[in-house]
């Protein structure tokens, strides 16, 4: 038995694979990739992340080793599992973090900012997911009318998912698609490929476009950032871990243990909604919401932050009635489980592209996603001027980072001119990305019709329409202070 029979024998069997053995490998490439990033200067200077250096090298492996012996290094099935169930996990851990209150210095002093609302910062992240669709709506119907007569007019709508929501609405979609026959021509899982490959590719935009915008914002603003140094950790204060009305670090069970368990007693609670949901669904008879079965667990990740939003709610109502004594959640910890999760879930993602399986599909992403990329940078540059008023560049970096890449990319583009975290704009893409979980029902409702024959120019059309309702209700401001300017001008 040589080496590959080995390695076949142990991804085939159930009671030694079972998923560890990718697991532990996706752990492993995180470690090699720290060093990585610590020891070349080209990577300690970037701003790419350590889990995105961790795929590519996962990606590059897999693929050398299977050109070579024919082996395949990573079970799909594990990698998949990852990809799909960390996402809600994250946005569990974020959404039952408590607010936080900032503050910016200026020369006159420290004052208060104006802090934007959750629904227009929902309503930055919708828009851009819908600008970002009909940029590759339009891609895929042009291929399909010219040079690929066999691509799926309405697939380009995955350039919302892979860059907007990242590689784990990516993947689950392109499940979906992949089992009803949509990109069958291309051969099996060519949907969850090519939502994947967008999603990298989406990685690749949020890091080295992001070291340019670094950049120049740093110089027009004086900023000196300082990449080569390394930074010793500084000391961790108690009250971020124990502060004054939360349980002590250990008692009867570890503080970390709680928090754990929390996240998961919410997830299953998420899981019992969608079981009931699908239960209710099915029992009705109606084909439309049976066909949205798929799609309500495609999308299982806005459920869970809302149920974890209604969690938080009931554990404040029950600490401020008396009932119960001590706060639970923590916001040092719940980051730890958020940032661990978003980290293994890159890297699985990356790991599960197929270079060789993607084939002519490479020029219509390639297309895409720069298209996609330049518009939606231009696009938020402009719209974050005007949303975030008194803290433009941090906002505009830190939607960038996330809607090309995910949120983890959003805060690393953030902590180069804002490293102290004084200005708002990290907690609005928490609180935007729950607030864009109701804007962005309508688009669930729509990505779920629009590779369906017949649907395409009703769904552009609708996308279209929801674009300009929601860029209208951002500038609403302006547009109201340009007709006082004008009516308060003499004559």
């Amino acid at each position: 038995m040589d080496i590959r029979e080995i390695w076949r024998y142990v991804l085939a069997n159930e009671n030694l694979s079972f998923g560890i053995v990718t697991v532990c490998a996706v752990c492993a490439l995180i470690l090699i990739a720290n060093v990585m990033r610590r020891k070349i200067p080209l990577f300690r200077r970037s701003l790419m992340p350590t889990a995105v250096i961790a795929g590519l090298a996962g990606l590059v492996a897999k693929e050398v080793i299977y050109a070579t012996t024919g082996v395949y290094i990573f079970s799909h099935p594990a990698l998949s599992g990852l990809i799909y169930h960390l996402l809600p996990v994250a946005f569990i851990a974020l959404c039952l973090r408590d607010r936080d209150n900032y503050t910016a210095e200026f020369d006159r002093g420290k004052v208060n900012l104006e802090r934007v609302t959750a629904a227009r910062s929902g309503a930055v992240i919708i828009s851009t997911y819908l600008l970002q669709g009909m940029i590759g709506l339009a891609v895929t119907v042009f291929f399909a009318f010219t040079f690929m007569p066999q691509l799926n007019e309405a697939t380009g709508i995955m350039l919302a998912l892979g860059f907007g929501q990242g590689p784990q609405q990516a993947n689950a979609t392109g499940y979906i698609w992949d089992a009803a026959g949509h990109m069958d021509y291309w051969g099996p899982g060519s949907a969850r490929n090519f939502g994947l490959t967008i999603a990298g590719l989406g990685f690749l935009w949020a890091s080295i476009p992001g070291i340019i915008l670094i950049n120049t914002i740093a110089k027009k603003r004086g900023i000196k950032i300082k990449r080569n140094e390394f930074q010793k950790s500084g000391e961790l204060s108690s009250y971020k871990i124990e502060g004054p009305d939360e349980i002590p670090l250990s008692e009867s069970i570890d503080k970390f243990s709680l928090q754990v368990c929390m996240v998961g007693g919410v997830y299953l609670l998420t899981i019992g909604l969608i079981i009931g949901i699908e239960i209710g669904f099915r029992a009705s008879g109606v084909p439309f919401l049976i066909d949205l079965v798929p799609t309500i667990w495609g999308f299982a990740f806005m459920l869970a932050a809302l149920v974890a939003l209604c969690v938080k709610l009931v554990l404040r109502r029950l600490v401020k009635s008396g009932v119960m004594h001590r706060k639970y959640p923590n916001n040092y910890m719940m980051n730890r489980i958020s940032g661990a999760s978003f980290d293994i879930a890159i890297v699985a993602a990356l790991c599960a592209v197929s270079v060789r399986a993607l084939g002519a599909l490479w020029i219509p992403v390639l297309v895409m996603t720069t298209l996609g990329g330049l518009a939606c940078m231009l696009y938020l540059r402009h719209l974050c001027n005007y949303v975030y008023k008194d803290y433009k560049d941090e906002g505009f970096l830190a939607m960038y980072g996330m809607l090309t890449g995910t949120i983890v990319n959003g805060m690393i583009l953030l902590r180069e001119i804002d490293g102290d975290f004084k200005t708002p704009a990290g907690d609005d893409l928490v609180l935007g990305s729950s607030a864009a979980i109701v804007l962005g029902i309508p688009l669930l409702l729509l990505i779920a019709q629009a590779p369906r024959e017949g649907n395409l120019w009703w769904v552009a059309l609708v996308i279209a329409l929801y674009f300009l309702v929601l860029t209208a209700f951002q500038l609403k401001d302006l547009v109201l202070k340009r007709r006082k300017n004008r009516a308060d001008a003499p004559g």
